[in-house]
Order: C-alpha cells, then sequence, then structure tokens
C-alpha cells in the first residue's frame, strides 16, 4: 500500500480506544479524525442525564412536541431527537463544558469556540442507518488561482463535491467545527453506534450520500460514560440499530466563532437560563461578540444585549 493512502486505510488494532490521556486523544484526532475520551462522565450524573432524557422524550412524544422529520428520522419513526436541551434541564450544562472535551476543540478549532447544538438521540430497535455525511458540508472547497469557485450560498447537502475515499493531493479546507457523542447508554455495533471512516478527514471531499455505505467504516463502540469526538470532515453516520434495547446518545456540536450557528441559541435560550449563566456559558451560546461578530451595534461592548436596551429612532 502506497505511503499516501495509509493514513486512510487501516489495519486491526492500531484505530483510537477510549482514553484519558490528552495527548493521545488530539494525536488520534489529528491521525484518524476522531478520538474517544473514557469515564468522561460518572456513573450518577449520567444516571441522572438519562433518566432526564427519558422523562423529556415521553413529555415531549405525547404532547405533539415530537414531529417525524425525514431527514433525521425513519419514516418509521424509530428515533426520536430532542433538541435545545440548554432549555431542558441544568443537568446536560456539565456535559457542555468538560475540560478534557475543551482541550481538544481548543487544539482542533480554536480557545474561542461557541456552541452549535446541544441534543440527544434516542434510537430505538429497527432503526435504520443514516447516509454518511460530514458536519461541514457547507465548506466553499478550495480552488486554484483562476478556477470558478462554488457560491457559498448556493451550497446544498446534495450538492456538495464527492470523491473518493483517498489522501488528497491538493488543499483541504481546515476544520470548522468539532462534534461529541455523549454515550448515555453503552454504544454497540448492534445498537447502532456512531459509525466513522477513520481518515476520511483528509480526503478533501464529502462521501456521496445517493448510495450505501460503501466504503468501509468503523463503529464507535464504548461503556456508558464515554465521549466520542470527531472534527467536521470525518465522514460518518448513525449505525442500524439491530438490537433489542434503545440507544441514548447526546451530540453537542461545537463551531468557530465565525459560523452560523446549528441552533440560535442568542434567540431561543430561555431568560431562566441565561440569568444563570457563567459568562463561559454565555461565551459558549455565543453572546460574546467576537471581532465584532454577533454584535448587536452597541459599540465596544464585549457581551450582545437584548433589543430592549439598544438605542432605536431619536428624535
Amino acid at each position: 500500500m502506497q505511503e499516501s493512502e495509509r493514513d486512510i486505510f487501516w489495519e486491526p488494532g492500531e484505530l483510537p480506544k477510549p482514553t484519558r490521556d490528552t495527548r493521545q486523544l488530539l494525536d488520534d484526532m489529528h491521525k484518524w479524525g476522531y478520538c474517544l475520551l473514557a469515564d468522561a462522565i460518572e456513573s450518577k450524573p449520567l444516571a441522572d442525564i438519562r433518566a432526564r432524557l427519558a422523562r423529556q422524550a415521553e413529555a415531549e412524544y405525547h404532547s405533539g412536541g415530537y414531529l417525524e422529520n425525514q431527514h433525521i428520522d425513519s419514516a418509521a419513526g424509530h428515533n426520536q431527537w430532542l433538541m435545545m436541551l440548554i432549555n431542558k434541564g441544568e443537568v446536560f450544562q456539565q456535559v457542555l463544558q468538560h475540560p478534557d472535551v475543551t482541550t481538544v476543540l481548543n487544539q482542533v478549532i480554536g480557545h474561542e469556540h461557541i456552541l452549535s447544538e446541544t441534543s440527544a438521540h434516542l434510537t430505538r430497535p429497527g432503526n435504520p442507518a443514516m447516509s454518511l455525511h460530514t458536519d461541514q458540508w457547507w465548506m466553499p472547497p478550495p480552488v486554484m488561482p483562476g478556477e470558478r469557485a462554488l457560491p457559498a450560498g448556493d451550497i446544498t447537502r446534495t450538492g456538495v463535491r464527492t470523491g473518493p475515499l483517498k489522501k488528497a493531493t491538493h488543499p483541504i479546507p481546515a476544520p470548522m467545527c468539532v462534534q461529541t457523542m455523549l454515550m448515555v447508554s453503552d454504544f454497540t455495533d448492534s445498537n447502532g453506534g456512531t459509525r466513522l471512516v477513520p481518515g476520511s478527514h483528509m480526503t478533501g471531499y464529502q462521501p456521496d450520500q445517493s448510495v450505501p455505505h460503501i466504503v468501509p467504516s468503523v463503529p464507535a463502540e464504548g461503556p456508558a460514560g464515554t465521549i466520542a469526538m470527531w472534527e467536521g470532515r470525518t465522514w460518518h453516520s448513525a449505525g442500524p440499530n439491530t438490537s433489542n434495547e434503545m440507544r441514548f446518545g447526546m451530540p453537542t456540536l461545537y463551531a468557530a466563532p465565525q459560523m452560523r450557528t446549528l441552533m440560535n441559541f442568542t434567540y431561543g435560550t430561555k431568560r431562566e437560563v441565561l440569568d444563570k449563566a457563567s459568562p463561559e456559558l454565555k461565551q459558549l451560546l455565543g453572546f460574546k461578540v467576537w471581532q465584532g461578530y454577533g454584535s448587536t451595534g452597541d459599540t465596544g461592548n464585549e457581551w450582545a444585549a437584548p433589543a430592549e436596551s439598544l438605542t432605536g429612532k431619536l428624535d
């Protein structure tokens, strides 16, 4: 096998394993595009998180708050997503600022990063596999001088540049986001644990979502309390749940401060949450102005201000 392909295709036993060694986490993220943080959440808070998710899911389902979304849920209704967990219990907040996760985020997307999504996936038996994709499918691919660039605002999930699972020989985009997945229950191959394509972050391409999984992938397996992390260029998907058990996962997406977030936290975070939020949490939620971006027109202020406190029309 040629050296240019060596980081894409792998041998058994050399892929990331759950660890608490932050240097190993960073090395795995750099080489493979993902890493596994062992024993990230202790048993008691983890049990509280699972219980809160189960109660919230049941209440949302029966209140009509649960609506199927064909993009993320199977037609048979085997998958339930709980969105904007920032509003649904303080027990979830400790996951957002885990120190070992923050160490990885600081190295991959920088010290000034923000929260893009915090949600939960409850995957029931029978849920099919999701299509392979990346979390920064919206990133315009680099071009050589004189080449026509793809207009950034015209990019769609199905209109991306796809290509082979082979290490690129041309410039590729930088990672602009990092996804983490707290395994609230054990993640196994059979219950649909996240599938990852090691080394795919080095291709410079997106996977073809119109075809089944024709490239090799591996399940992110681990006991409850493990956190899987992968960067925005890594090909991944949810696997099929062929077991007889429900799988609980809590994905949290972080992004560079330039990026528009998946969830609009500055608009959607409840006032009672903000009133008790630390400066660090408010920064994660996007309320800190970054290099002038995120400002609400209040010149010189470090934090975005609510509209009612801003100067309006003056005579």
